[in-house]
């Protein structure tokens, strides 16, 4: 992750009973920020002076330490102590949003839209004029459009814009050097974020800009029979990511075909766009696939495919973990889609789609409207209604 783009300084925490130690490049932190902390009861000392600090701990000192972020640096000059390896509990914390944090990721998901909106507006007017840009101009006009929203702080990644063939690199990033010109013509992917004081967001779309041929649309609709699947689980207290990764690529599996990332991870509260510990993941390993689901959890929801080549397809909302209150007294779980732009019909079999996924994404669009269309002009909300028509 880029230091532009999550708001973090490197530094190490060395939580005492009684209390705290800061260790950072002291150069680096404002004089207002240091009273702050100070007033708060955290101590500031050098950054380097953990290591003597550590090892000066009295044999008797019964350190607590995250081995998945504990270097092995620091971990040697604890071996005279009594060390008890567990997971950070304020990770565990930070995962679980509160009714506030909530309240304010939904309000980000609505100026991320209208950014978005605007966005695949212009760029449907460049293409038109015939005033083509590039895969990094496109990148930068999103930023513009997400920076005339309020609380705008910056992007939580740098942009991922693949077109055509570029977007089957999973993470494919453009350079201003060397980019892609988009043209009227193919598949383009565009997987991005902002933070905003309100929170982060993280969202993914790929769209048609012509006409797509049968082959595109077998593969879209099934990555997006996967995305929908996910979104509408209902599943017990306790269960993994692992287990409902599954969900995701069944569809793809049915047709002999895969993905090869996660299909979701953790995401933060105006922190990191990729966030522990819980997510989509097929690998027994991590904390990603090992991970039970709790309700204030945010995770991304993103299957995908891609043909080396010729084109990527992924699909990404950000789902919020809550209550399945439907079922009375029963201790279940399901997703809240959070999210908000239209996903492209251009692209979707019908066909394909049950009535119950035909359901969602009809509801799915409903939401998006309904929310998005207060915050518009009047020409914008008749071009999100044309996207938001029932399938």
């Amino acid at each position: 992750m880029t230091s532009n783009a999550t708001p973090f300084f490197f530094s190490f925490l060395f939580i005492q009973p009684t209390s705290s130690i800061l260790y950072l490049e002291e150069s680096k932190l404002p004089p207002d920020l240091r009273k702050t902390l100070e007033k708060d009861g955290i101590v500031i000392r050098p950054y380097a002076s953990i290591e003597s600090d550590l090892a000066a701990l009295p044999s008797q000192t019964t350190v607590f330490l995250d081995p998945g972020s504990t270097s092995i640096r620091l971990y040697s000059l604890l071996r005279h102590t009594h060390v008890v390896e567990t997971p950070s509990p304020v990770r565990d914390l930070k995962a679980i949003k509160n009714p506030t944090e909530a309240f304010h990721i939904r309000n980000a998901m609505r100026k991320d839209g209208v950014a978005l909106l605007r966005l695949f507006r212009w760029l449907e007017d460049r293409l038109q004029q015939k005033e083509y840009v590039t895969e990094y101009q496109l990148a930068m006009e999103l930023a513009a459009f997400r920076a005339t929203q309020e609380g705008y702080q910056g992007e939580s990644f740098p942009a991922i814009v693949g077109y055509m063939s570029n977007g089957a690199i999973i993470h494919y990033r453009p350079e201003e050097s060397a980019s892609s010109t988009i043209l009227p013509a193919g598949i383009l992917l565009l997987d991005s974020g902002g933070q905003y004081l309100d929170g982060t967001t993280d969202i993914t779309r790929t769209v048609a800009l012509s006409p797509p041929d049968e082959i595109q649309k077998d593969h879209f609709t099934l990555v997006l029979k996967g995305h929908i699947a996910l979104a509408t689980a209902c599943f017990p207290a306790g269960t993994v990511g692992m287990q409902l990764d599954t969900l995701a690529r069944l569809p793809l599996w049915k047709h002999g075909l895969n993905y090869g990332h996660g299909t979701g991870h953790g995401v933060g509260f105006f922190l990191s766009v990729h966030e522990a510990p819980q997510g989509f993941a097929t690998n027994p390993t991590t904390s990603r696939g090992t991970t039970a689901f709790l309700p204030g959890m945010l995770t991304s929801n993103e299957p995908g495919y891609y043909l080396p080549g010729a084109y990527g397809i992924r699909t990404e909302n950000l789902v919020l973990c809550i209550p399945a209150d439907e079922f009375d007294a029963r201790d279940f779980l399901r997703f809240e889609s959070v999210s908000l732009f239209p996903i492209d019909r251009q692209l979707i079999r019908e066909e394909w789609l049950t009535s119950e996924e035909k359901a969602w994404l009809n509801d799915y669009h409903q939401k998006v409207f309904d929310e998005l269309a207060p915050l518009l002009e009047d020409d914008e909300r008749r071009w999100l209604r044309n996207r938001c028509l029932p399938v």
